[in-house]
């Protein structure tokens, strides 16, 4: 059976059998089994209904096959009479390094959200997960920046703030808790398991970069990416574009003469996608990136974040920075940080996004009073 029409199958399954839990059960926090698949695919139709952009949670077969190869940790609150409350789960994502692993889908029953079950999960997850898991070197998660509850989570698990991700998300996308603008998150990782290597700095962020890379004991032969591009270089990216939220992320893994040229196309074909925003990972393993981020900041881009370990595409290899630019003027929900450090990063991110739009001419960024 094709993979459309196992989804397709699975969906009817969950629409045709969803039913109320029984509030008010005792539970357990524990790994994922197999029999808890069915439960888990309730879970993700109750919170997305058949929107959510991967398979796996839908379709048993491939949740469990994605748990036992390590692909996805899952973990899951369980009720008395075996029902899934809630789960949360490791999963490989974005970044090139496939050791490197998102923490998030944290998804909780909507008969139990007036509980300590989602608090306790995260503890769960903090104690017999993160640092312990197989074949992951390190963890990520994204916070969102419109109420504080993800980011107190933040605190005490062993992530520190690496970046902003203004705008990442339309404010549809949050309908359900009032946000108007599109919202913002805190990118957050954990380093697990260093891999040393060679770190150099993009030019006018190398700044930013050191000021965030000293949250870890990271073993890092530092320069400077001063050196000129080779003439034969050729720029090597990837791109997807994320229709739903407006995005299109890119990611750059060598730095080419051709550079500033692709990149430009690419703000082309963000435009003809009717995309808001474009998301830029740059590798930082190679001696020219200050080239790179000069044509960056020319073209409008700002400094978002930076990002241990992203790349490497058969383990831990070169870090990453994260740049961002908008397409066209957009307005976004107020921002609130947790602590003082968290919202130190975040304005120093608002004012090169400022500086974008003062020296290259970057469309206009409104923030919203922050409620409350």
């Amino acid at each position: 059976m094709q993979v459309a029409d196992a989804r397709a199958e699975a969906l009817a399954s969950l629409k045709a059998g969803y039913a109320e839990l029984t509030p008010g059960q005792k539970l357990t926090y524990r790994l994922f089994r197999p029999e808890d698949a069915p439960g888990v695919g309730r879970l993700f139709w109750q919170v997305y209904g058949d929107g959510y952009p991967v398979d796996d949670p839908y379709i048993p077969e491939l949740l469990i096959e994605a748990n036992r190869t390590g692909r996805i940790h899952t973990v899951v609150v369980v009720a008395e009479d075996g029902s899934i409350v809630a789960q949360a789960a490791c999963f490989q994502s974005s970044p090139p390094n496939r050791r490197l692993y998102e923490y998030g889908q944290l998804l909780l029953d909507k008969g139990y959200r007036n509980t300590f079950a989602a608090a306790r999960m995260h503890q769960f997850f903090v104690k017999n997960m993160l640092g312990q898991m197989d074949g992951v070197d390190g963890t990520y998660g994204e916070a969102v920046c419109h109420h504080l509850v993800t980011q107190k989570m933040v605190i005490g698990s062993g992530f520190r703030e690496c970046g902003a991700e203004l705008g990442l998300m339309p404010e549809t996308a949050y309908a359900g808790e009032g946000v108007v603008g599109r919202a913002s998150c805190l990118f957050a990782q954990r380093v697990d398991q260093d891999q040393p290597g060679a770190l150099y700095l993009p030019g006018e962020w190398g700044g930013l970069v050191q000021g965030i890379m000293g949250q870890w004991p990271l073993s890092r032969d530092v320069g400077e990416g001063d050196a000129q591009v080779p003439a034969q270089a050729v720029t090597r990216l990837e791109a997807r574009q994320f229709p739903f939220a407006g995005v299109r992320r890119v990611t750059v893994f060598r730095i080419g003469a051709d550079f500033a040229a692709r990149m430009a196309a690419e703000l082309e074909a963000a435009r003809a996608d009717r995309a808001t925003l474009v998301q830029l990972f740059l590798c930082l393993g190679e001696a020219w990136t200050g080239a790179a981020a000069q044509a960056l900041r020319q073209a409008g881009f700002f400094f978002a974040g930076f990002m241990p370990q992203w790349f490497g595409e058969t383990g831990a290899g070169p870090d990453g920075i994260l740049v961002q630019r908008f397409l066209e003027p957009v307005t976004l929900a107020g921002l609130r940080f947790w602590t003082p450090e968290m919202e130190q990063l975040g304005m120093r991110i608002v004012a090169d996004m400022e500086r974008s739009s003062r020296e290259f001419g970057a469309p206009s960024v409104t923030f919203l009073p922050v409620p409350g």
